[in-house]
């Protein structure tokens, strides 16, 4: 008895058209197999939307139709192209067509639940149109967030500016889902108002939080998310290559974030700060990973800050 590609559980044949499609030199071609490679590619592919181009968000958000599929991940990703400023409004209007099929198959809800969100992008601080940045991702609510930005890992560029990083941090409160986060490229204000206010608003379920090659990040605000805020669900905070002013400046070092835990909380509530710094040492890493040539904070040894 022989086999045939019939005989493929329909699990490993979207492991298949999954590889092709993302790694083909002409990703199409898979879909011309059969009947069966076509009708697993279209679902795999609107179950899994990849925008590579500006050009495919905007006829997506105009003309798309989502095959009968209920979207599970969104990815943007726009390395070596411009990002217009219209590509925030494209992507609300993608999100909300998904978002409005999910309702007519009966499963209406404001936002879009996904497995994965992850955006590959510059934004910029003259848009204007950054309140549109903020209702396109209030659209969705991920699991998953990933930020990072689309040059190289040794161009140390940003790409979520200040605006958008406050307004970003904003909108994972609002995420019921979100239990990991991954930020990287970005620099936060320098309003020393907000040195001391948490990074992030309380979020319950959140397990995780990446954050990579970031300036203007303070000190205080990290350990006003272990000081005001429970985040029971918190497993593991890292800080990679996170600097307190500019790249000229020196790495945020967990003694940074423990001497701050101290001006927030001592000698107030000796016992909830003996608590409060254990559970930094048990979760908090801060770590160097992209070493320039010359000058800046310069660590040898350890990849660990501490």
């Amino acid at each position: 008895m022989h086999a045939t590609l019939d005989d493929l559980p329909h699990e490993i044949l979207l492991l298949i058209i999954a590889y092709a499609l993302s790694f083909g030199s002409v990703p199409s071609n898979i879909l011309c197999v059969n009947h069966q490679f076509h009708n697993a590619g279209v679902e795999w592919l609107y179950r899994n939307l990849y925008f590579r181009s500006p050009e495919q968000l905007r006829l997506f958000a105009q003309m798309g139709e989502n095959a009968g599929v209920v979207l599970r991940s969104a990815t943007v990703d726009l390395t070596g192209k411009f990002t217009r400023s219209d590509v925030w409004q494209h992507l609300r209007e993608a999100l909300c067509k998904c978002r409005d099929r999910t309702e007519k198959l009966g499963q209406g809800q404001k936002q879009i639940p996904l497995e994965v969100l992850c955006l590959r992008l510059h934004s910029y601080s003259r848009d204007t149109s950054h309140h549109v940045f903020e209702e396109a991702l209030s659209v969705a609510n991920p699991r998953v967030f990933l930020w990072t930005g689309p040059d190289p890992d040794h161009h140390f560029s940003t790409a979520i500016v200040a605006p958008i990083a406050s307004r970003l941090c904003r909108i994972f409160g609002t995420w019921s889902n979100i239990q990991d986060i991954t930020v990287t490229n970005i620099t936060f204000s320098v309003d020393s108002d907000n040195s001391v206010m948490p990074l992030l608003p309380e979020i319950p379920g959140l397990r995780t939080l990446y954050v990579g090659q970031a300036t203007f990040l303070s000190a205080g605000s990290v350990a006003a998310v272990f000081c005001v805020n429970r985040m029971a669900s918190l497993e593991r905070v890292r800080l990679v290559d996170t600097y307190c002013e500019s790249i000229w400046g020196s790495r945020i070092r967990r003694s940074d974030v423990e001497k701050a835990v101290q001006i927030i909380m001592f000698p107030q509530d000796v016992v909830q700060y003996e608590g409060v710094l254990s559970r930094i040492r048990k979760i908090l890493t801060c770590e160097k990973k992209t070493e320039r040539i010359i000058g800046g904070d310069r660590v040898e040894g350890s990849v660990f800050l501490v």
